[in-house]
């Protein structure tokens, strides 16, 4: 078994274009019913924490894996990541463990990917971005948001570090940078709104101050974006169906509408996307995503002999 812990994943140094290129084609897969990726069964072992199973197999690509992956708020406190994995990848022909990789930087990496994903398939100009939450996935998702969006001239935070604005200023210094007084003031005529956060924000914001074509991006699911932002969405669309149906009407969703259509729809095709109104698209984080990377990965890694191998089993 091959083990790729974080220093030997970022050792392979993939770059954005490429991680987004194959979680494209996970979609494409997708469109053509040959995924077979199951919602997520959760256990909730503490108050404010998470542990998800997360399956799939990729028919295209003839991958086989497992995420299983916590999130535990308190962590915060003591120093520690919120997000802890580990993904299993088998052998598709006899079921053998082939790879055990660090969970938890597939999770920070494919989570913006699938963004990434995103910014290709919805039409629009990004002039104004604004971020609601900058840890890690904030970060990230800046880094997948400049790729995809070169032309964005400003850049607008709410983050409850005061040296959020000085480290967005050393990611794009050549961008002008912002810190907001609110949530509703971070995103107030913004192009693109990512939220990511892990602590709910109290009023949900509704959107409304938005640019009237934004594209809107809720990482954390409904931690942050109300109910209204999605009904009144000129598309709502999710990356997952069968997901979201396991997890509609809980309090996440509360009041949330039925999708009008999932990504694997958009990025063939199937469903156009209208180039006006705010569109928003919730992207939920499914096994696929994991799986898709981590294939990239054990092809890098296997060229360039990076990860230590052990016997195992």
């Amino acid at each position: 078994m091959l083990v790729l812990g974080r220093a030997a994943l970022e050792s392979l140094e993939l770059t954005w274009p490429r991680i987004i290129d194959v979680l494209e084609d996970a979609f494409r897969q997708k469109a053509e019913g040959l995924v077979q990726n199951p919602p997520k069964p959760k256990v909730a072992p503490r108050k404010g924490a998470f542990a998800n199973a997360m399956p799939a197999y990729l028919g295209g690509s003839d991958a086989l894996g497992i995420k299983w992956v916590t999130g535990f708020e308190s962590n915060h406190a003591h120093g520690l990541p919120y997000i802890f994995g580990t993904v299993i990848v088998n052998d598709p022909e006899n079921g053998r463990p082939i790879a055990l990789l660090d969970g938890g930087w597939v999770t920070e990496m494919r989570t913006p990917g699938v963004s990434g994903v995103t910014m290709r398939h919805v039409p629009g100009r990004v002039g104004r971005l604004a971020l609601i939450g900058y840890g890690v996935q904030g970060r990230r998702h800046l880094e997948v948001a400049l790729t995809e969006h070169p032309e964005i001239e400003e850049i607008v935070v709410h983050d409850h570090h005061p040296e959020a604005v000085q480290a967005i200023h050393d990611a794009a210094p050549d961008r002008a940078v912002r810190a907001a007084t609110s949530p509703p003031d971070c995103v107030d005529g913004a192009d693109l709104v990512i939220t990511t956060v892990s602590v709910p924000v109290e009023p949900r914001i509704d959107c409304r101050n938005t640019a009237a074509d934004a594209l809107l991006l809720p990482v954390d699911y409904g931690d942050a974006m109300g109910a209204v932002a999605a009904q009144e969405a000129a598309v709502f669309a999710v990356d997952d169906l069968g997901q979201y149906a396991s997890v509609a009407g809980v309090s996440h969703f509360h009041d949330f509408p039925d999708p009008d259509t999932d990504l694997a729809a958009i990025v063939t095709g199937a469903a156009q996307v209208p180039d006006q109104g705010r569109r928003m698209v919730l992207n939920m984080g499914i096994a696929m995503d994991d799986i898709a990377l981590a294939s990239l990965v054990l092809r890098v890694a296997s060229e360039r002999g990076v990860g230590e191998r052990i016997e195992f089993p």
